[in-house]
């Protein structure tokens, strides 16, 4: 048992060793940081989404950009398109899982706002598997609006990558090691955030 715990947080460890020597991924991780410093400062909001344990990180990003992260500051617009079981449900069932949040960007979003995509996973072939379709069909509403996208994704990520301004991607596969990642990110982001309000 102590054998298995010792090597899954030297999995982790190798992960954050290899993530903080890599000066793209610092670089990108910094323009996220000024793309969301900037369209808050203009009045513009965030609308955050992502599927099953990413529709779960999109809601905690959003809940620390409304709410707060470690300082009391004005609440930052912030919003998690994962959440309204009854537009979520309704688009789904008369529209297709596809268009959930590429609808949700089409009413919500306004130029200078930023779209905020999670995905551990890449995009499939659309009549046979709809991994991530919802994602890049959100992406592709946002660009349409004059929103812009942030991605973050993980090594399995290919078709998604063309769709972003900037892409925060985790170098390694594994679907549990890259969400811990991303919420880890997330933190970071809402540091940097703080530091300008």
């Amino acid at each position: 048992m102590g054998h298995l715990f010792a090597e899954n947080m030297q999995a982790r460890s190798e992960l954050y060793v290899k993530m903080s020597n890599d000066w793209n991924l610092a670089r990108n991780f910094w323009i996220a940081g000024e793309i969301l410093s900037e369209a808050i400062k203009r009045g513009g909001k965030i609308l955050i989404f992502g599927n099953g344990g990413s529709a779960a990180e999109a809601q905690h990003f959003a809940a620390e950009l409304v709410c707060m992260f470690e300082k009391r500051r004005k609440a930052i617009p912030a919003i998690a398109l994962t959440t309204d079981s009854s537009i979520l449900t309704a688009q789904s069932n008369d529209f297709g899982f596809p268009s959930v949040f590429a609808r949700q960007i089409e009413a919500l979003a306004c130029q200078g706002d930023v779209a905020i995509g999670f995905t551990t996973s890449d995009v499939g072939d659309l009549e046979n598997d709809h991994h991530s379709w919802n994602i890049r069909n959100a992406f592709e509403a946002a660009m349409v609006k004059g929103a812009k996208n942030i991605g973050f994704f993980s090594a399995k990520t290919k078709h998604l990558l063309e769709m972003v301004d900037v892409a925060i991607i985790v170098p390694n596969e594994n679907t549990a090691l890259v969400q811990e990642v991303h919420l880890a990110v997330i933190h970071m982001l809402c540091g940097q955030i703080e530091k300008n309000f």
